[in-house]
C-alpha cells in the first residue's frame, strides 16, 4: 500500500513539473500583420508604432514633443529625440546596416 502511495505521489509531482515547466498550456502572443498607412497604437503604455511604407516603420511615444522616435528601414536605423514643441528633432544614433 506505501508502495503504491508513493508512486502515485512522485508521478504527480513528475507531471505538475513538466506542465509548469512548459507554461501550463499557455498560448502563443497575437501576431498582427501590418499593412501600409496602418497604426498600432499601445494607449496604456504611451507607444505607437506606423508603417510607414512596405518596407519601413516609425515606432515611439504617442505625443511627438519631447519625445524619442525609432524609424526602420531596411538599410537604416535612426533614434531621434523631439524638442518641448515637437517641431525640431536632433538624431542621437544612426546606422547603415
Amino acid at each position: 500500500m506505501l508502495k503504491v502511495g508513493l508512486t502515485a505521489a512522485v508521478t504527480a509531482a513528475l507531471c505538475f513539473a513538466i506542465v509548469a515547466a512548459t507554461g501550463f498550456g499557455a498560448a502563443a502572443p497575437k501576431v498582427v500583420t501590418l499593412t501600409k498607412n496602418e497604426i498600432i497604437s499601445l494607449k496604456s503604455d504611451n507607444f505607437h508604432c506606423q508603417v510607414l511604407t512596405t518596407v519601413e516603420i516609425a515606432c515611439g511615444a504617442n505625443s511627438l514633443p519631447n519625445s524619442i522616435q525609432v524609424y526602420f528601414a531596411p538599410h537604416e536605423v535612426a533614434v531621434t529625440k523631439f524638442d518641448k514643441t515637437g517641431k525640431k528633432a536632433a538624431f542621437l544614433y544612426t546606422v547603415k546596416r
